[in-house]
């Protein structure tokens, strides 16, 4: 996300706005943790990298995750349907935790917001861009 230490390794990637994904958000301490189920949306930005392909090494060293062995890779990265501002649905990469190493409850507490910016904010003291609201 803009302003992370991640960021770099996108290059030239154009931000094309937030988006959010069907999922639950955790603090895993210094770092947020993705699940992907039905427990919530998570909030994020879509970019699009036009040298996608020669970047997700980097990317995947840098998220540890090993497409060769997937059982020993910390996260795991998957394609999933991202809702965009404007309420188009695309497919993304996303870098989900990967529960061979338990429970994400048991590494840290639910983001309830899905929204790990303003849940970084709100616990700095610090306001916060605005997010993607919930049909529901």
């Amino acid at each position: 996300m803009t302003g992370f230490s991640r960021r770099p390794l996108l290059g030239g990637a154009l931000l094309e706005g937030l988006g959010r994904i069907r999922g639950s958000l955790y603090h895993f301490g210094e770092y947020p943790g993705l699940v992907l189920d039905d427990g919530g949306w998570v909030t994020g930005e879509l970019y699009q990298v036009p040298d996608l392909p020669d970047r997700l090494p980097a990317l995947d060293r840098e998220e540890w995750y090993d497409p060769a062995d997937e059982t020993r890779s910390l996260y795991v990265r998957r394609t999933v349907p991202v809702q965009a501002a404007g309420g188009e649905v695309r497919e993304a990469w996303v870098y989900a935790y990967n529960e061979r190493f338990g429970a994400a409850a048991g590494r840290g507490p639910r983001v309830e917001s899905g929204d790990w910016r303003a849940h970084l904010a709100s616990a700095h003291g610090t306001p916060s861009v605005p997010t993607l609201e919930d049909p529901r």
